[in-house]
């Protein structure tokens, strides 16, 4: 399936991306319009502005919707994965998180479509990474085939990190989150367990799912992600293949990552 070419309603419709979402409601049987765009916008994608008319412009000038499906059908070429839509729409600059730590593009995923948030200032390589670890996530969450109330937060940083070491294996690791050098693997192995192994089974509905995940309030910054890449990364490092890792489930890649018993071998 080709990349939908989004930017046809970007023409129409870009200064009320609301109407805009009226196309969507198809992929998302229970929710209206504005639910689906309120939860994308809490992913980067845009909201209505001034200059918005002039950036979907320069996106289409810098053929961005043929430089993501080129991308994209690489990648699911290269991991036979599922042939899901993908919805490419504008990312919110003004979203401080998200030029903070991921330099204004960003993503959502489910097991049946993609959505991807770009900006025409983006390169080759930056779109490759966000496909990476966006597809990545598409294809774990085939596999998986849990309902989101059922993920729990171990099931959430694994997630995080198969997709960013996936970045680091198929794109580079210069290509790689700016979170995933946040911290050393002694304080990331003092995380774990402080605050995220006595809560990993929580669910996604818990106070503190998104806190631990995000690294809200008072937790270390991108928390669970940082956490998630080094429990991925340590099973990569003590012999595991990125393939076989992708097959099996958070518990299992837990145990193969050897936090519980050894505590930095």
């Amino acid at each position: 399936m080709p990349v939908i070419r989004t930017d046809r309603w970007l023409g129409e419709w870009h200064d009320d991306p609301v109407r805009l979402c009226r196309r969507l409601v198809l992929y998302f049987p229970d929710a209206n319009e504005r639910d689906i765009y309120f939860h994308l916008v809490r992913f980067g994608m845009y909201k209505p502005s001034k200059n918005m008319k002039e950036t979907i412009k320069q996106m289409k000038q810098k053929n961005i919707w043929e430089r993501v499906e080129a991308v994209y059908e690489k990648r699911k070429k290269k991991w036979n994965g599922p042939d899901v839509p993908l919805f490419l729409f504008p990312a919110d600059p003004y979203n401080r998180v998200l030029a903070r730590e991921f330099n204004s593009k960003g993503g959502i995923a489910f097991h049946d479509k993609l959505f991807i948030f770009l900006l025409p200032h983006h390169t080759d390589k930056e779109i490759e990474a966000l496909i990476t670890h966006e597809y990545n996530h598409v294809c774990r969450l085939k596999k998986q085939m849990k309902e989101s109330e059922d993920t729990t937060l171990l099931d959430a940083i694994i997630l995080e990190g198969l997709a960013e070491n996936a970045v680091c294996q198929y794109v580079g690791k210069e290509q790689q989150a700016r979170w995933t050098t946040y911290y050393s693997d002694e304080q990331l192995y003092s995380f774990w367990k402080r605050y995220v192994s006595p809560h990993k089974s929580i669910f996604s509905k818990h106070p503190l799912y998104a806190r631990l995940l995000y690294g809200l309030g008072f937790y270390p910054t991108m928390l669970g992600y940082a956490v998630g890449h080094y429990i991925v990364r340590r099973c990569l490092e003590h012999g595991a293949r990125f393939s076989e890792l992708m097959n099996m489930d958070s518990e299992q890649i837990l145990q193969a990552a050897s936090l519980e018993n050894n505590k930095q071998s």
